[in-house]
């Protein structure tokens, strides 16, 4: 008998997470479309995390960072593998990291980019200048990125 179960599970991230993390995002830090994340980063905010596993391993991946004294955060480190690209795992965490943000009783997200603003735009962000950004986010900004800001309400 042949089942054809699906073996993915969308959920939060947890500390054996850690490496299929690591593994998932190197290859967009070397390239410069996301900013190098160390293991001990990820590990301290692990609990941030939102994963797609499927039989172990980790295809998709974003996290969530809050700033609760602007009702906002920032969802970051977005990632799909390039195998999995285009089947709509990118939604799935979008989605979830939405409802996270909601359950928090955050009104809006937010994201820097310097690469795929369009993904962002057709799915209800809106551009805003870095002078919107929360004053905590606001210090850590890389000018030299020249990151574009994207918001959207919840």
């Amino acid at each position: 008998m042949v089942v054809d179960e699906k073996l993915e599970s969308l959920r939060e991230a947890t500390a054996d997470d850690v490496g299929g993390i690591l593994q998932l995002i190197e290859p967009f830090e070397r390239d410069g479309t996301l900013v190098k994340r160390d293991r001990t980063e990820i590990e301290r905010d692990i609990d941030h995390y939102t994963i797609i596993d499927h039989d172990g391993v980790i295809f998709a991946c974003a996290a969530l960072y809050p700033y609760p004294e602007a009702k906002t955060a920032e969802m970051a480190a977005l990632t799909v593998s390039p195998q999995s690209q285009g089947q709509g795992d990118g939604e799935k965490i979008l989605k979830r990291v939405e409802q996270r943000a909601r359950a928090m009783g955050l009104k809006s997200i937010f994201v820097l980019t310097t690469r795929t603003m369009h993904w962002f735009i057709k799915r209800g962000f809106v551009q805003v200048d870095p002078d919107w950004l929360p004053e905590a986010r606001k210090r850590k900004y890389n000018w030299d990125r020249k990151s574009q800001v994207l918001v959207k309400k919840l």
